[in-house]
């Protein structure tokens, strides 16, 4: 009896201790971020941010600052070039290290030996070539990113204001805020300023632009091609000059070899032919591999597939609904046809990867329902997000060396160069490679295997009816992957036979989910858009994180 006495008061005084002495919480945050812009009739920009990064109680060395240097216009892509100048904090002279690649504008700032707390105002300096739209026929355009929309923490006041040196005023002025390709507005603009209305919250940004008279500045320039990506590695173009002046060689020696090693490493062909799967794949420490990541360890591409899986599954794990409905009447007589409306049911962190958070969060940037047929204009723009994310994800979770994308275009272009060279075996042999090196790991070809044994039972799940009446759960957590394998019409036919009557709680409509299934997967995927359309001005389908400038920054 006494021990149990002791037991309880000493769970008395832990409990008690959280509550009279609270743990201090360490969170930071940009408590402003302005810039001052200087435009120059010779096409050019002189930028200055000033930012007060708060580190509160965290030991830090400094900041970084990312800038892209490429954005699409169009069907083009303007790259910018940037200088940076200088760097202040607190007044003074800060060092930085230039890390600066040919796709984005990088700055590291601090002392690796030495730490810093509290509020801190950094003024980075630089200056910007190329970075004006003179291309449009009615006018000029200064259309840029300010803060950038990759900043993890909040930014609480953000502000940005424009002068010409040779004292011309902009026409007028406009300004977006929010995650990546949001159109909202909170925010406030004069003819030369531009402030932000509310806080600006993890991955949100503020964009502004200006309209100025036609020939204000120099014409700027576009291309066709964006050099992302373009650059050969140091061992690629060692492999092309060692092709110029052994050409036999590599055909007749190297060719077979390189083709034997691929026949005596294929690692997947080590586990046999795939067993039928029932279970929901996950990794070696038992954490859920997602349909999108499932999808892309599979095919080693994102596709449309994949997002689509996805909004399923925050469906199913109650994130969102999705609710068929009735469009209009056309006229008020012809019926308008279906419409499918997504709703956001909680909050979108706890739980959820990076890149389904972003893919959330971008949905619902302007409230908390949308309607599917609205994201066909700009949703582009956030599948190139989600599939970096992806790809990320499965790299960190050791699923892939590389971004598979990347490393098989790159083999595949070395080919063809090669056998334009000369090389008409071993281009054809580094051809083949490329749709093979996918630089997935050891455990992404084992987890390959065990999805593949899972692919069989969701195209002919009659091979275990009774496991799957016995597991309606489990099977209703399938149908993301069945649509990230490219299988949902046969596992929809195979479900309508073991659940006829199966009505998921995170669907509502008119017409019961089996009977609508079919039509609403093909609506998604002809809204759910993965190419770029035609795009211009910033003042016509303008949106938060559009224009030059933008990236983002964090501590270190």
């Amino acid at each position: 009896m006494r021990r149990f006495r002791l037991f309880v008061f000493l769970a008395v005084v832990i409990l008690s201790s959280f509550f009279l002495f609270p743990q201090k919480v360490n969170a930071e945050v940009i408590k402003s971020f302005d810039t001052e812009i200087v435009a120059h009739n010779d096409g050019t920009m002189d930028i200055k941010e000033s930012i007060v990064y708060d580190f509160e109680g965290e030991n830090r060395h400094g900041i970084y600052r990312d800038i892209p240097l490429v954005s699409r216009v169009g069907d083009l892509y303007r790259v910018i070039k940037i200088d940076f100048q200088e760097i202040l904090r607190d007044g003074q002279n800060e060092e930085f290290i230039n890390q600066s690649s040919d796709s984005q504008a990088s700055v590291k700032i601090g002392r690796k030996n030495v730490t810093i707390t509290g509020s801190h105002v950094y003024t980075i300096s630089y200056k910007v070539k190329n970075g004006i739209g003179s291309n449009f026929s009615d006018h000029d355009e200064i259309y840029w990113n300010v803060t950038g929309n990759n900043w993890k923490i909040p930014i609480l006041e953000a502000s940005s204001k424009i002068s010409i040196d040779s004292g011309i005023e902009p026409d007028k002025a406009t300004c977006f805020t929010g995650v990546k390709s949001s159109t909202e507005k909170n925010c406030n603009d004069s003819q030369i300023l531009v402030i932000s209305a509310k806080d600006l919250q993890p991955y949100e940004g503020l964009t502004a632009v200006w309209s100025f008279k036609k020939n204000t500045f120099l014409p700027s320039i576009l291309q066709k091609t964006s050099p992302v990506g373009q650059n050969n590695s140091i061992f690629g173009w060692a492999l092309i000059f060692v092709f110029f002046g052994a050409l036999i060689i590599l055909n007749l020696i190297i060719a077979p070899i390189i083709f034997i090693w691929y026949l005596k490493n294929k690692r997947k062909v080590k586990f046999g032919p795939p067993s039928v799967n029932f279970d929901l794949p996950k990794d070696q420490k038992g954490k859920r591999i997602s349909p999108a990541e499932a999808g892309s360890i599979d095919t080693y591409q994102v596709d449309q597939n994949d997002a689509i899986a996805t909004i399923f599954d925050l469906a199913i794990r109650k994130y969102l609904k999705i609710e068929q409905v009735k469009k209009k009447k056309i006229l008020g007589v012809f019926e308008g046809g279906k419409e499918y409306v997504f709703t956001k049911l909680k909050n979108f962190k706890e739980g959820m990867e990076p890149f389904e958070l972003m893919l959330a969060s971008t949905l619902f940037s302007d409230g908390d329902s949308i309607e599917l047929s609205s994201l066909k204009k700009d949703f582009y723009i956030t599948f190139q997000c989600f599939e970096k994310d992806v790809f990320q994800s499965l790299i960190d979770r050791k699923f892939y060396y590389k971004n598979p994308k990347t490393q098989m275009t790159l083999l595949f272009i070395l080919g063809i160069f090669v056998i334009f060279m000369g090389g008409i075996i071993l281009g054809p042999v580094l051809i083949f490679l490329s749709k093979k090196l996918n630089g997935r790991t050891a455990l992404g070809d084992e987890t390959d295997w065990k999805i593949d044994g899972l692919k069989i039972f969701l195209k002919n799940m009659k091979v275990n009816y009774k496991w799957q009446a016995e597991n309606l759960y489990i099977v209703e957590h399938l149908i993301p992957y069945a649509i990230a394998f490219g299988y949902i019409k046969e596992f929809m036919e195979q479900l309508k036979i073991i659940y006829p009557n199966y009505s998921p709680t995170w669907y509502h409509g008119n017409m019961a989910f089996l009977s609508i299934s079919n039509n609403m997967f093909n609506s998604m995927s002809s809204n759910f858009t993965t190419s770029a359309p035609s795009s211009s001005s910033g003042f016509s389908g303008g949106s938060s994180g559009g224009g030059g400038g933008g990236g983002g920054g964090g501590s270190w």
